[in-house]
Formats: structure tokens, C-alpha cells, sequence
């Protein structure tokens, strides 16, 4: 039986999105992106450890931030022009 880790999701999702939305991406694209990201992880413990994985995370996902602030404002606009249109269909 076979376990998905979230590696795997990883590679399965990066390899989607390298092939311009594949959803059966070529194993070696796969195998490559599985490549980076333990490499990127082993440098990461040996470097630091813990800590040091920790702050990478936390320093690469700090941009989201910024994108989903933007997207909430998005929505909040967009909602509320739906709200007005139908406020005019009613009348």
C-alpha cells in the first residue's frame, strides 16, 4: 500500500504547475523537484537545524501574506458590487 507524504504532494503539485497544468506530470519532473526540495532541506538542518528550517518557512511564506490581504479586498470588492447589481434588478 502506498502513503502520500506531503513530498509527494509537493513534487506531484510543483510538477502540475512546471508543465503548464498537467495533471499526469512526467516522473522526471517529479524526481527533479524531489531532488531540490531534500537538497534544499538537508542544507537547511545541516546549517542550522531546526531553527534554521523554521525561519526558512516562515521567511518564505511571509509574501503570502501581502497576496492574501490583496485577494481578501479583492473579494470584499467584487461582493459588493454583486450587491449592488442586484439591488438595481430588484428595483
Amino acid at each position: 500500500m502506498y502513503e502520500w507524504t506531503s513530498a509527494d504532494s509537493a513534487t506531484f503539485v510543483l510538477g502540475m504547475q512546471t508543465t503548464n497544468g498537467s495533471l499526469n506530470p512526467p516522473n522526471i519532473v517529479k524526481v527533479v523537484w524531489g531532488f531540490f526540495l531534500s537538497v534544499s532541506a538537508i542544507v537547511l538542518m545541516l546549517s542550522g537545524g531546526l531553527n534554521a528550517m523554521q525561519t526558512e518557512i516562515i521567511v518564505s511564506a511571509f509574501p503570502l501574506t501581502f497576496v492574501l490581504i490583496a485577494m481578501s479586498f479583492s473579494i470584499l470588492k467584487d461582493f459588493s458590487k454583486e450587491m449592488k447589481k442586484k439591488k438595481i434588478i430588484k428595483q
